[in-house]
């Protein structure tokens, strides 16, 4: 079928399936996601449905899924196979820096006619590298996407006028970088729709378990919180996005969506940011909303971005439906997460976990270790704070789970506080640009993509703190019984012990001078490990 556009999400590495790579923990905690990160940002799909609504074929091409989900895909031959006037390809997280390029360069081969163009935050943050970079990509959508994409698609049917698209960043006739003015960002998400499934091909990991798909409702765009590492923090979408302050989606078209998804066989629902940045009015008006979908068959979680009171948690809890939070106080040390821009203490993020016990919400606690202030002494006192919360677990009779988890940062956000002033927020660059952030990714190893040091800690000492830390909390789960004896060597083996001898064998071999030795020796002990774990019982990625 012709296409006027298809929007293709990209695999971390393009060419995964033919290079060495071990990608250790890089994905622990999205572990549905895969190493590759297959699952498409919800704005993909926005784009698409505005696109449809607005009288153009369209279709977001889940690109990453088709390789992850099927060895013998041919990647090559289905580029060729698309037909379409306009490609856009996702670099929204800086994680697909080397699959987005790489995509795009096939693209451009297989369809010189055809406009490829790039999209998302991390493009945003290099649209002027990528288009001056980059001959094979002749565009990036700068920002929030709907509106300029469909400016856009008209541009190209006036001649390929480009010079009035918005957010707009492009080549011009004589080669030279233009960058068209940014518009102004939606005041409300009502007037999109994140529900249209059909437009996504293909749905093996949206339907990916017997219990039913899942999928994401954005409560707001924006944000009124300025975390240093984070990209999407109310610094990056106004420096970046022209966005003052968060838009929000309506309580009722959230209860719609909800209902749209259910009818979809959608059962698990992701409502992501934290709805009280609204205010209270906006809030109680949303868990009233969610009451009124309590007999719908769909689970829901929710974020948590700083603690919350009891009235919230019992508001919360009166709507009906099985909901579950996270909250991401990103270190558990008071002095490090005040620094990262969570400026509260642990007593109080201790005293929402007993309120989620108390009102039957489960709950986990998300943190990060090697920020900007860390030593490692602070992510031994995080350890400690872990405990804690597994003691609360224990705590009374309430049965919903309170539970810790952690993940390696490995790759800082372009466009966040600490990558744009990194001597601020006690970091120091090691990929300063999108060039070397695909130069990195395209190393063997996950330890040699660690973007950033910081003033206590070089990327050596990061990647063992991380393989510390991992072999902590599977020691902290055992002594509590959420792991038995068994699973917890079963995790260590495979989550600790093989990672540190990639490590070393990585190290070891980038010393060998020839290239030749060189990718004899890490191939024969890919090999090696690729049998060992074919051997090895599967063990979910619970960290």
């Amino acid at each position: 079928m012709e296409y006027d556009a298809i929007l293709i999400h990209p695999p971390a590495i393009y060419d995964f399936r033919k290079k060495i790579i071990f990608p250790g923990p890089i994905a622990y905690t999205v572990s549905e996601s895969t190493d590759e990160f297959m699952i498409p940002p919800v704005g993909m799909l926005s784009i698409a449905e505005y696109l449809d609504r607005h009288g153009y074929r369209v279709k977001v091409d889940n690109l990453s899924e088709r390789m992850v989900t099927d060895s013998g895909f041919d990647a090559e031959q289905h580029i060729k196979g698309l037909s379409a006037k306009v490609i856009g390809i996702g670099l929204h997280w800086c994680v697909h820096s080397q699959g987005a390029i790489e995509l795009a360069r096939a693209c451009k081969a297989a369809h010189p006619q055809a406009m490829v163009v790039l999209g998302g935050l991390t493009s945003t943050v290099f649209s002027e590298e990528i288009i001056g970079k980059y001959g094979f990509i002749d565009a990036v959508i700068r920002g929030e996407a709907e509106k300029p994409f469909l400016e856009l698609m008209k541009g190209l049917e006036q001649d390929d006028k480009l010079d009035e698209v918005p957010n707009l960043t492009f080549r011009d006739s004589e080669g030279k970088v233009r960058v068209n003015p940014m518009m102004a960002p939606s005041e409300t998400l009502d007037e999109y729709d994140y529900t249209r499934l059909d437009l996504i091909e293909p749905q093996k990991i949206i339907y990916r378990n017997d219990r039913g798909g899942s999928w994401f409702i954005p409560v707001c765009r924006g944000c009124s919180y300025n975390c240093a590492t984070c990209g999407g923090s109310r610094y990056s979408y106004k420096t970046y996005l022209s966005r003052e302050k968060p838009a929000f989606r309506s309580p009722e078209k959230i209860a719609e969506d909800i209902e749209k998804l259910a009818k979809q066989g959608i059962k698990s629902i992701f409502l992501f940011q934290d709805p009280r940045m609204g205010g209270k009015e906006y809030w109680t008006k949303l868990f009233a909303a969610l009451r009124s979908k309590k007999h719908t068959a769909v689970n829901i979680a929710m974020e948590l971005f700083g603690p919350a009171d009891e009235e919230y948690i019992r508001q919360m809890s009166n709507t009906g439906l099985p909901i579950v939070l996270s909250i991401s106080p990103e270190s558990c040390c008071d002095g490090i997460r005040k620094a990262q821009g969570r400026k509260y203490g642990n007593e109080e993020l201790f005293r929402t976990l007993r309120l989620c016990k108390k009102y039957n919400i489960p709950i986990g606690v998300f943190s990060m270790i090697a920020l900007g202030d860390d030593t490692p002494k602070t992510v031994k006192d995080t350890w400690k704070i872990w405990e804690q919360i597994c003691l609360i677990n224990r705590e009374g009779s309430g049965k919903s789970p309170v539970h810790h988890a952690f993940g390696p940062m490995i790759l800082l956000d372009p466009g966040s506080p600490a990558f744009d002033y990194p001597e601020n927020y006690g970091y120091r660059l090691k990929f300063n640009n999108l060039e070397e952030y695909i130069n990195g990714m395209s190393l063997m190893s996950w330890h040699q993509w660690i973007s950033y040091e910081t003033k206590y800690l070089n990327r050596e000492t990061i990647a063992k703190l991380i393989m510390d830390s991992i072999e902590y909390s599977i020691e902290l789960r055992e002594k509590f019984g959420l792991f038995s004896g068994h699973d917890a060597s079963a995790r260590k083996l495979r989550f600790v012990t093989i990672n540190k001898m990639v490590m070393d064998v990585v190290n070891q071999v980038m010393e060998i001078e020839d290239e030749a030795e060189r990718f004899e020796t890490v191939s024969a002990f890919k090999k090696e490990l690729d049998e060992a774990l074919s051997r090895m019982v599967p063990v979910a990625d619970d960290m």
